[in-house]
């Protein structure tokens, strides 16, 4: 799997993140599980869904989709909630 990871952006690419600026790191501070084939991510309190999604080279709309049972809304998720991502990149 590491010879597929590929980063599509870096933190130059990213102007801004649910309001905010600057890479990931500000937006997705959340521990994380890989499993093999997907990562068991629980959200932290300041995490958003843009910013996670940044981290692992996916789209909120991916994740939304992963999750329709814990996300509704792209802009309302909860801290301590664990959700399921197949990323792209691993940080």
């Amino acid at each position: 799997m590491a010879d597929e990871v590929k980063t599509p952006i870096n933190d130059e690419d990213v102007a801004s993140v649910q309001g905010g600026y600057g890479g990931w790191e500000a937006y997705a501070k959340g521990t994380y599980v890989h499993n093999g084939t997907c990562i068991l991510y629980k959200i932290a309190p300041g995490d958003a869904l843009s910013g996670i999604a940044i981290r692992f080279g996916v789209t909120p709309e991916k994740i939304m989709l992963w999750n329709p049972d814990k996300i509704k809304n792209i802009n309302t998720i909860y801290a301590g909630q664990q959700i399921v991502i197949y990323p792209t990149i691993i940080r």
